[in-house]
């Protein structure tokens, strides 16, 4: 049974990133099943979006773009802009992605009787955050209806008191159909994500220094970018592998890096869910992942899925990456089983009920009624599935 609500859906911005993608999934979805769908991005400067959205879903940006204003002040005018649009939107449910974006609509619907769900993206326990939104992230959970958590252990990392509101749900795999790979000698190396220290990228460059000595024809691509990116460069080219290295920014279409790589490496010091990895995986790429928290070890739950290494190990790393260009018969063999796990425990359908049941459990019956009128109510109040 689906309800047909008012959502209003928000998040930081509209780049290239995993909560960004499955806002752009959840908005169609819901907006497909009847819904009025919103989509406000709290620090995006204008509503273009990396993900395209259908015209009938609205897109805002509340993002301020002033630099000279202190970063205080713009919190303080983008937490103003994000109340008085929710207040005058009035939606059936928001559901926010991030821990800051999770603790801005806790406090901006402070005394609008808004049901809230909060889903936390990254790993809250290891990101680099003030010390104030880690003492509100407690006080803001508390005012949500449901959680939605992404790995078992981002669910055990919560208060007992918080843990009976909490689901577990992981990101879904979409891979468009025409994605394809045309393997070539099993030398390219390929990661994906923003060029920050969460990424390792600088550990993966160690560890390629290493595999390039051995495979002098060896290229690794890195796509994304971000405030390392000239630290980064300037590393590859310390470590005598410039000539090895390419890091072409963020692609001009989503999944454009799959053709790129013959092996995938997730290198992350710490991940929320590695979207990134189940894309890889679903593609066909026979993938490498430090086992960090949270979710590789979860993704990579069978040997024959993939390859995991202790977390930050760039020894074991190269090792690792060495042991699959050598051999064609496991890049294979990961190829072909990691690809058909990925594609049926995250599947899309699966994923997207879960959120319908956790929809249709957080909205309050006569919200319905009130937002779409006595005599809109009854045909639309709800649907059969």
């Amino acid at each position: 049974m689906e309800v047909v609500v008012r959502i209003a859906f928000v998040l930081s911005g509209l780049g290239a990133g995993g909560a960004e993608k499955i806002v752009n999934l959840l908005a169609h979805h819901r907006h497909a099943q009847g819904d009025t769908v919103h989509v406000l991005a709290v620090n995006a400067d204008g509503p273009k979006s990396y993900f395209p959205y259908h015209s009938a879903v609205k897109i805002e940006a509340l993002g301020v773009s002033a630099r000279a204003i202190p970063r205080i002040a713009q919190a303080a005018l983008r937490l103003s802009r994000l109340r008085r649009r929710l207040a005058a939107l009035k939606p059936d449910l928001v559901i926010s992605f991030l821990t800051k974006v999770n603790v801005m609509v806790g406090l901006a619907t402070r005394g609008l009787n808004t049901r809230i769900i909060m889903s936390e993206r990254n790993n809250f326990t290891s990101q680099e955050t003030h010390f104030l939104w880690r003492l509100a992230q407690p006080v803001a959970i508390k005012s949500a209806a449901r959680l939605v958590m992404q790995t078992q252990d981002a669910f055990q990392s919560l208060p007992p008191s918080l843990r009976g509101k909490a689901e577990i749900i992981p990101n879904p795999v979409t891979l468009p159909p025409d994605v394809a790979r045309v393997p070539s000698q099993g030398t390219r190396v390929v990661a994906v994500g923003r060029l920050e220290r969460q990424k390792g990228f600088d550990l993966l460059l160690e560890a390629f220094s290493h595999v390039a000595r051995s495979v002098p024809t060896a290229q690794l691509t890195i796509f994304g970018d971000g405030s390392q990116r000239g630290a980064l460069e300037h590393l590859a080219r310390e470590l005598g592998i410039g000539d090895n290295v390419k890091m072409p920014g963020i692609t001009k279409f989503p999944l454009e890096w799959v053709g790129a790589g013959d092996i995938f490496v997730l290198s992350s010091r710490f991940e929320g869910f590695p979207n990134v990895l189940l894309e890889a995986m679903t593609a066909g790429l026979p993938s490498i992942a430090f086992d960090c928290s949270w979710g590789p070890s979860e993704i990579l739950s069978s040997p024959d899925a993939g390859l995991l290494v202790p977390p930050g190990d760039v020894g074991q790393l190269s090792e690792a990456i060495l042991s699959l260009m050598a051999d064609p018969t496991l890049r294979n063999k990961l190829s072909t089983y990691g690809s058909a796990a990925a594609s049926a425990r995250y599947a899309t359908s699966s994923i997207l009920q879960q959120w319908d049941n956790v929809i249709a459990r957080s909205v309050k019956p006569p919200s319905l009624k009130s937002t779409y009128g006595e005599s809109a109510a009854p045909p639309r109040a709800e649907r059969h599935a």
